[in-house]
């Protein structure tokens, strides 16, 4: 029988916050987080005599340490002068477990303290976990690092039988000791380390549940309990917040998109008066007056800065989108009010367009300490880019509002302003010297292009908002005509810009506005943003099929065609609830950033289960088909929070930012955890990491004859049961070669493999997924039955011809039935030859 584990019981750092997952049989998640010490090594150094001998194992960090005996942990803290100790025993474990290095490390330590070579330790093993064997009866504890944030973890592994209740720590050395929302908090002389609300779901015929799960606190004892589950059935691990840090001056300072790169460093840009962070050698070290834009970028744990410049001149000017290109450089953009704002030699325009207010588009190099290129884009009238997306060579495509005067390009699907403002989408090349294309798009009334994304052919699909009833859409659209008020529109153009391939409405009778769209591997957009509608379009199935009062944010998505929803589904509680930004993991899952009143829905297990105060920020995760709602969390304090824009990395974590008020939630060690001042606001850079459960992947039984061409059908689905599209199964017949599928799995996840029966027999099937994207790995194995060919008959035609005519040779395979048998090679024979 298999064990099961109660997985990533986690210490977490200054630079990351870490958690605990559990398996069937196992006690639920958790997360520990402790001050002031720096990161903890990914190895375990072995006790060779030169620690007190209860010690078997030390992990070590600039802020303190980590001591592991058979019986507890010790972390020794320090902070400011001061120090403490804090115990973390387990309460009636055994004595004699036994304690072993797995995993020993190239690295070794050497110690030569003193002149008494005795007491020197040299060639000291190092190891990347340790394992402690019958902690409990038939449970194992077993302590890791993980992660590139450089993490503590330990699992206990509780085998089929075991009782998982017996697991109990005792805490020593805490001031004091309470649950707070879930929470348990230890205060020690050097700050309160906590102890995150345990969470737990399982999976169960291919939809998550959740399992209630919580701290027991008697005196200074902890133990979990978890209700009833299927103990046959694995526990999953709940999202871990890594990082979460202010990033502002004394003024207000709003982060308005973000950008991750390969390595999971984060690029974001907004605007921000005097005093925002900036790093030596950046483009531009000071405000130039008013509200400047700015471009920074925090590296991947989210304890520094990599750089961080302003772009502005002496009037307000605020930037909206960044995209990063494969170098790491961010193209940007944004509005100006400063016809002095900076730009390059060659730019396409260098010189401010009058009115209002211009468009612009910028480029810094990867360092952040040079223009790579600057233009402005704008006429006389009030034009502002709000998005932008980069093609593999590096063009940008960007999207906003313009007014009359702006900039088209002959040839361009509407060359004139049809109204006050028109959104607009324009291309620009790779060096910002000229236009590849630029067109309006709209009616009569307001328009607003809110965000942009390419396909694989360069095509632009931008979504945004109408109060046009004549804003323009393509025959067999989803929604021909606005249903009232502003509607939400989508729309695609072709790579040229010149002509639409689909524009429809999609909104009720009250106000819609999409905010955001990210575009799956067939080219499906999905979008979110808020509405005010109750008949707003909704989907059979789908996670929220109604209104629940005022605003709710709402996710959609349409066919690659734009012609129907493949889901829609409301987002919210009863307050005013708004989704600003939308993005997609391997899997097709949804992640959701906005703004969320009281009642907006949270998931068990969540960060930060009750709004704050005001309006929070939220984060939030659906499925694939958009039919459940598998991890939503506010992000807030006691004012009004806001997340503005998400962006996933490789590994599927989700870097989200916004702006917030004072008492905005922040993790020990992050580059800013404390509110940079001001009476309105300060940007956040929050990290989540979710786990990704394995997909399930199967292939289908078959019977055929020995020899006959068959087709082998797998599919790949997620923890929803849908299926997952554009992924690479491989086959193989009793444990032969893998073989490739010749196709990709379809929408609905299934690929198929043609190949020739093997002989009469009983033959094992096997199907896989390896990975990639982020995707863990899975398999899944079937049976395949051939049976021995019928007795047949052969026969060949007679046939007349003269000497050197044309001669077609015509032959029949058949059953003793008469019966014909398909796909077999004949041959001929001509006298004997």
């Amino acid at each position: 029988m298999s064990s099961h584990s109660l997985r990533r019981f986690a210490l977490a750092c200054p630079a990351a916050l870490l958690a605990l997952a559990a398996s069937a049989g196992a006690a639920p998640p958790a997360a520990l987080r402790a001050p002031q010490m720096s990161n903890l090594p990914l190895t375990f150094e072995k006790n060779t005599g030169h620690w007190p001998r209860q010690v078997q194992f030390v992990a070590r960090g600039g802020g303190g340490a980590l001591f592991l005996t058979k019986r507890e942990m010790l972390l020794s803290l320090r902070k400011g002068g001061k120090s403490a100790a804090l115990r973390l025993k387990l309460a009636g474990s055994n004595p004699g477990a036994a304690v072993t290095g797995l995993d020993k490390q190239p690295g070794i330590v050497n110690y030569f303290i003193g002149n008494d070579p005795k007491q020197w330790r040299t060639n000291v093993p190092t190891f990347s976990r340790v394992k402690l064997t019958g902690v409990y009866p038939g449970v194992d504890l077993v302590y890791y690092g993980a992660g590139k944030s450089r993490t503590l973890e330990y699992d206990f592994v509780v085998k089929p039988g075991a009782d998982a209740s017996r697991i109990r720590m005792a805490v020593a050395g805490a001031k004091s000791l309470r649950t707070v929302g879930g929470t348990l908090v230890a205060s020690t002389a050097c700050g309160d380390v906590t102890l995150n609300r345990p969470y737990a779901y399982q999976t169960v015929n291919g939809v998550r549940r959740q399992v209630a799960c919580s701290f027991t606190l008697e005196r200074d004892t902890v133990a979990f309990q978890v209700a009833r589950y299927d103990a046959s059935r694995p526990l999953v691990v709940d999202p871990t917040l890594e990082y979460s840090t202010y990033v502002g001056g004394n003024g207000a300072d709003y982060i308005n998109g973000v950008a991750v790169d390969a390595a999971g460093a984060a690029t974001f840009c907004g605007s921000s008066y005097t005093g925002f962070p900036t790093t030596s050698g950046a483009y531009q070290t000071a405000n130039a007056g008013g509200k400047d834009a700015f471009v920074a970028k925090l590296n991947s744990t989210g304890t520094a800065l990599v750089y961080s410049t302003y772009l502005g001149g002496a009037n307000t000017d605020i930037a909206y989108g960044v995209a990063l290109d494969a170098a790491g450089a961010a193209t940007f953009c944004g509005f100006t009010h400063s016809s002095n704002f900076p730009t390059t030699a060659g730019a396409y325009q260098t010189t401010y367009g009058g009115g209002s207010t211009d468009a612009f588009v910028a480029k810094l190099n990867p360092a952040g300490t040079a223009l790579v290129y600057s233009t402005f884009l704008g006429g006389a009238g009030y034009e502002g880019a709000y998005s932008i997306a980069l093609d593999a060579a590096g063009a940008a495509t960007v999207c906003g509002f313009g007014g009359a005067g702006f900039p088209t390009t002959a040839g361009a699907y509407q060359a004139a302003n049809a109204g006050s403002t028109d959104a607009f989408a324009a291309k620009l090349n790779s060096t910002g010297t000229a236009l590849v294309y630029s067109t309006y798009l709209g009616g009569s009334a307001l328009e607003t292009a809110s965000s942009v994304a390419l396909d694989a052919t360069g095509a632009a699909i931008i979504c945004g908002y109408t109060g046009s009833a004549a804003f323009p859409t393509t025959a067999g659209a989803y929604q021909a005509a606005n249903a009232g008020d502003n509607d939400a529109f989508v729309a695609k153009l072709n790579p040229a810009g010149t002509a639409l391939v689909y524009s429809t409405f999609l909104g009720g009778a009250a106000s819609d506005v999409a905010a955001s769209v990210a575009l799956d591997a067939t080219g499906a957009a999905i979008i979110c943003g808020y509405t005010g509608s109750a008949a707003f379009p909704t989907t059979a199935g789908a996670y929220q099929a109604a209104n629940a009062g005022d605003n709710d944010a709402f996710v959609a998505k349409l066919n690659p065609a734009g012609t129907a929803l493949v889901y829609s589904t409301f987002l919210g509680g009863a307050g005013n609830d708004n989704g600003n930004c939308v993005a997609l993991d391997a899997t097709g899952a949804v992640y959701v950033c906005g703004y969320g009143a009281a009642g907006f829905p949270m998931t068990a297990g969540a960060y930060q289960a009750a709004n704050a105060g005001g309006g929070d920020a939220f984060v939030a995760k659906l499925n694939s088909t958009a039919m459940a709602l598998e991890y939503s969390t506010y992000l807030g304090g006691a004012g009004d929070d806001n997340s503005v824009c998400v962006a996933l990395d490789a590994s599927g974590a989700a870097t989200v930012c916004g702006y917030a008020a004072a008492a905005f939630p922040t993790t020990a060690g992050a580059y800013q955890t404390t509110y940079g001042g001001g009476t309105d606001s300060d940007g956040w850079v929050a990290k989540l990491t979710f786990a990704s459960p394995a997909p399930t992947v199967t292939v289908d039984d078959l019977s055929a004859t020995e020899g006959t061409r068959i087709s082998l059908r797998g599919r790949m689905t997620d923890a929803a049961g849908a299926g997952i599209g554009g992924k690479r199964l491989q086959f193989c017949i009793d444990a032969g070669a893998w073989v490739n599928s010749e196709i990709l799995t379809s929408a609905t996840g299934y690929a198929t493999l043609t190949l020739t029966a093997p002989a009469a027999g009983t033959h094992a099937l096997a199907c896989r997924f390896q990975s990639a994207d982020g995707i863990p790995d899975g398999s899944g194995s079937g049976t395949l039955i051939t049976t021995t060919l019928a007795s047949t008959t052969t026969s060949v035609q007679d046939r007349t011809a003269g000497p050197g005519d044309g001669v077609s040779l015509l032959a029949y395979l058949q059953l003793q039935s008469k019966a014909g048998i398909a796909g077999k090679q004949l041959e001929f024979q001509v006298n004997g030859g």
